[in-house]
């Protein structure tokens, strides 16, 4: 893949990814290489810095040097005001999202490119299919169908679909027209996903894996912690007047139940997850989450993968996946050394077909 530097786009498709980040190195680098290899197409990569704390001035040389945009925000504004400026920003016909920390899998951009070409998706946002990485696993993901002229909301919550971030391509236009809420800490996704719904912007929901997205708990993640549960609820409470009520029991199965059994609230979390059988969506769903308070996050883990081993299934995409995640993790971190001792000019390995970034 080229990067978009000084490079004339002949048609009128031309792609710009915009990746928020605060304090991430290696993970940012690991990000933006898995574009690298997707096309000869030109990519606009546009990396939003929100004000990190941390030094990266030696990571962000080597990206504007490798054709990478970095943008910095004057103080820390969080994700959605730096999605909202990267998208303002972006010059490309059409924007996808990628969060720092998640990866492009093969295949993504020609999927994108394809759906474009078709001018009956010319108002359409294409949602791509995802893949997990946990604890060092990549775990495959049901996408449930897409009901034509279905509401978003019963999609996300009741049906269990994931529309999230790194998930998300859709015209500069659309963009423009329906930024991201800037006044949300949580949700923001799907609350954007809601209104462009709302608005009558039609959805694309692949099938096919796209991105591998990091999945992993740690305290770090700005969606887990007390506060974000807090959020989220009043952010439910904002919005749900006119959900069904089979939305709203996925609401608490789907978001509510896990964000305040990571944040420790157990009591509150056994009262959440009662409330996903009135009326119930997936029983079966009620009851791993209740498996998985009762066993506590080691022993549930533990039970997870005893049961993985049993399916031992080998025809997924999971090993493929789980090697380019490594591969891509590991240059990531040699690159960040590099850095760190003064030989960034070595710059990138060359990809083994002999292309470069």
């Amino acid at each position: 893949m080229r990067f978009a530097q000084d490079i004339e786009v002949k048609d009128d498709f031309k792609l710009s990814v915009v990746i928020p980040n605060r304090n991430r190195a290696d993970m940012l680098l690991r990000a933006v290489l898995s574009l690298r290899d997707q096309t000869e197409d030109a990519i606009e990569i546009i990396v939003v810095d929100d004000a990190s704390d941390r030094d990266l001035s030696a990571e962000y040389g080597w990206l504007e040097g490798q054709g990478v945009r970095v943008l910095r925000q004057p103080r820390q504004l969080r994700g959605p005001a730096a999605r909202n400026r990267g998208a303002r920003e972006a010059t490309g016909s059409h924007v996808s999202f990628l969060d720092s920390d998640d990866i492009w899998l093969p295949g993504r951009y020609d999927e994108i490119r394809s759906f474009y070409a078709r001018h009956e998706n010319d108002r359409k946002v294409l949602v791509s299919g995802a893949v997990l990485h946990i604890h060092g696993e990549i775990r495959e993901v049901h996408q449930p169908e897409w009901r034509a002229g279905s509401s978003l909301v019963d999609y996300a919550y009741r049906d269990a679909g994931r529309v999230q971030t790194s998930m998300l391509t859709m015209p500069a236009a659309i963009a423009a027209e329906f930024p991201f809420d800037e006044t949300l800490r949580v949700n923001q996704d799907t609350d954007l996903a809601m209104r462009l719904d709302r608005a009558g912007i039609g959805f694309e929901i692949s099938d096919v894996p796209g991105i591998a997205k990091e999945e992993t708990p740690a305290d770090h993640r700005l969606t887990s912690g007390a506060e974000t549960a807090d959020l989220s609820h009043q952010w439910y409470l904002r919005e749900s007047h006119d959900w069904s009520r089979a939305a709203k029991s996925g609401y608490h199965l789907q978001d509510r139940v896990w964000r305040l059994q990571d944040s420790g609230r157990i009591g509150a979390a056994s009262l959440a997850l009662l409330r996903t059988l009135f009326p119930p969506v997936s029983p079966k769903e009620t009851a791993r989450r209740a498996v998985s308070m009762a066993l506590g996050p080691r022993g549930y883990a533990a039970l997870q993968r005893r049961m993985r081993k049993r399916r031992a299934c080998d025809e997924t995409p999971a090993g493929p996946v789980l090697s380019r995640w490594q591969d891509l993790t590991r240059e990531a971190k040699r690159i960040c050394a590099s850095l760190a001792t003064g030989n960034e000019g070595q710059g990138a390995r060359p990809r083994p077909d002999g292309g470069g970034s």
